[in-house]
């Protein structure tokens, strides 16, 4: 395979950002945070089986980055375009609200063509 590019899998998340009441708000809870990066960790096994190698797994939580959080693809769940989290591809946002491993190891091998 002539092409060495590594593809980017960046997990944006908000927590405590999605509408409704913040009194019952799922996304704060620690069993939240704790299946999130669960998912975060079967996406990179996944990834890792199936590209090995030639993917990288990044968790950004936009409370903790500024500077994540003031980019264009942060905005995207700061305005609540999008809910959380967000799946970005090589900066494009291709799935949002949930990390979905088998749709996003199939994007990523469509990007390898």
């Amino acid at each position: 395979m002539a092409n060495q590019e590594v593809i980017t899998v960046k997990v944006l998340d908000l927590p405590g950002v999605s509408g409704g009441c913040a009194c019952s708000n799922p996304t704060l809870t620690p069993e939240y945070a704790a299946m999130l990066q669960q998912k975060v960790s079967e996406l990179r096994a996944a990834l890792d089986e199936s590209y090995p190698g030639k993917t990288r797994v990044d968790y950004v939580d936009l409370r903790e980055h500024p500077a994540e959080k003031e980019s264009e693809l942060g905005q995207l769940l700061v305005s609540k375009k999008y809910p959380s989290p967000l799946v970005v591809i090589n900066g494009e946002p291709k799935f949002a609200g949930s990390i979905q491993v088998k749709k996003i190891v199939k994007e990523v091998g469509n990007l390898f063509g």
